[in-house]
């Protein structure tokens, strides 16, 4: 093997393919699901806020007084502060998604490095409070993104369920169906407040919720977790 394709692929397995194997796959330093026991999970909702879609998402969410946790675009989340501050208000969590809404693995090293850190700032000056937790563009990581959460003092947030609204083809039928088997303690649900997604999880989510309580599940911010210092499964440190 030529010598010089040789270390540039020794150097895309270091920079995206051990983040891969040991973040995405194997959950090293990643908040994805919370305790087993009892009888909560959290509901999370992704690329928001919209003023088209998030309001219903809060409406169905106080309706059925359940709680969960957004992780925002920060540039959304400065044009619609109303939809920041009832989020807060009505009790769910606000945490740092992205500015720029690209995949890690197309991102300049340094932007990728950047990006949390800009974020979680933004954020954080909107709402007032700390920003601790940063959830990546489709979940995606490399060597750049870790060290940038790590300088923002963020720990990475994933999901042990994903709804799959955003999918082609995928109605709120089929969406709910696949949701319904995987709900249990301790789940971490992906959904979308905003973007193609929401199309699907805005009429869904009212039946969501109603299994949830017919099943005695209730949905709670990742931080209630946390301050309950109950300590979440799959989250070893790096």
């Amino acid at each position: 093997m030529n010598r010089g394709l040789g270390w540039g692929l020794t150097a895309l397995l270091a920079y995206i393919g051990l983040p891969y194997l040991l973040v995405q796959r194997l959950n090293l330093g990643l908040l994805r699901e919370g305790p087993p026991q009892g009888n909560t999970l959290a509901l999370t909702f992704d690329d928001g806020p919209d003023p088209q879609t998030t309001p219903a998402v809060l409406d169905a969410l106080k309706a059925a007084g359940m709680h969960a946790t957004f992780f925002v675009l920060a540039p959304l989340a400065e044009a619609h502060p109303d939809l920041i501050r009832r989020a807060l208000a009505e009790g769910h969590e606000v945490q740092a998604h992205a500015v720029q809404h690209v995949h890690a693995w197309v991102r300049s090293p340094w932007s990728a490095f950047l990006e949390p850190g800009q974020a979680a700032r933004r954020i954080a000056a909107m709402t007032g409070q700390p920003v601790t937790l940063h959830r990546p563009p489709h979940g995606a990581y490399t060597l750049a993104t870790i060290l940038g959460q790590r300088l923002a003092n963020l720990r990475g947030a994933h999901w042990s369920v994903e709804g799959g609204d955003w999918h082609t083809g995928a109605t709120p039928e089929t969406t709910l169906a696949a949701l319904l088997p995987r709900l249990s303690p301790g789940a971490v649900v992906v959904l979308h407040d905003a973007g193609p997604g929401a199309k699907v999880t805005v009429p869904m989510l009212p039946a969501l919720l109603e299994a949830m309580q017919a099943q005695g599940l209730r949905s709670v911010t990742l931080r209630e977790w946390q301050d309950s210092s109950s300590s979440p499964r799959n989250s070893a440190e790096l």
